[in-house]
């Protein structure tokens, strides 16, 4: 009688492995834009030699495009919200409150202007962000308030009908 030789698969799973990589929702993002930006240095070095000028018009004309880091604080009658928006001031940003979130958009746009013999030379450069914070409860859009400092904007929403505090209730088992 002859024994049949059984093949037995083993995968290891070790720190780093497809399924803690994934943990981070933006990684892939972030990812492909790496890879994308390694591509355009690439590219850019390999035509450089036959348009000089280029890159230097491109990084003096871009703004970065900025994701805002935002907190939502719940303060029991109330949200705090904190954005940070370097670069922008108030009159640069605005924000919308309805009872489910909050939208916050900000655009910068800059010109410059410079006259040299019988040339004008004119730069642009624009930078845009948008985003929007979902509240767990209903809030009062008519009552918020909000201020803005040094690129920090801060706004206090208070909630349409605060819920107190819930204190477990314990079950006596049968």
């Amino acid at each position: 009688m002859v024994a049949k030789k059984t093949r037995e698969d083993k995968s290891i799973v070790s720190p780093g492995t497809a399924l803690a990589r994934w943990t981070d929702p933006f990684s892939i993002s972030r990812q492909f834009d790496r890879l994308f930006e390694e591509f355009r240095r690439s590219f850019d070095d390999l035509l450089s030699p036959f348009f000089p000028m280029t890159h230097i018009i491109e990084e003096e004309t871009a703004l970065p495009t900025r994701y805002a880091t935002v907190d939502l604080i719940d303060n029991g009658d109330s949200y705090t919200v904190t954005a940070e928006l370097p670069g922008f001031n108030k009159d640069m940003v605005d924000v919308q409150v309805t009872k489910d979130g909050v939208t916050i958009r900000a655009e910068r746009r800059e010109e410059k202007e410079e006259k040299r013999k019988n040339y004008l030379h004119r730069e642009r450069a624009y930078s845009k962000m948008q985003r929007f914070i979902a509240f767990p409860e209903e809030v009062l859009p008519a009552k918020a308030e909000g201020s803005m400092k040094d690129g920090v904007l801060e706004l206090k929403i208070p909630k349409k009908e605060p819920k107190a505090a819930e204190s477990p209730h314990k079950v006596e088992l049968k």
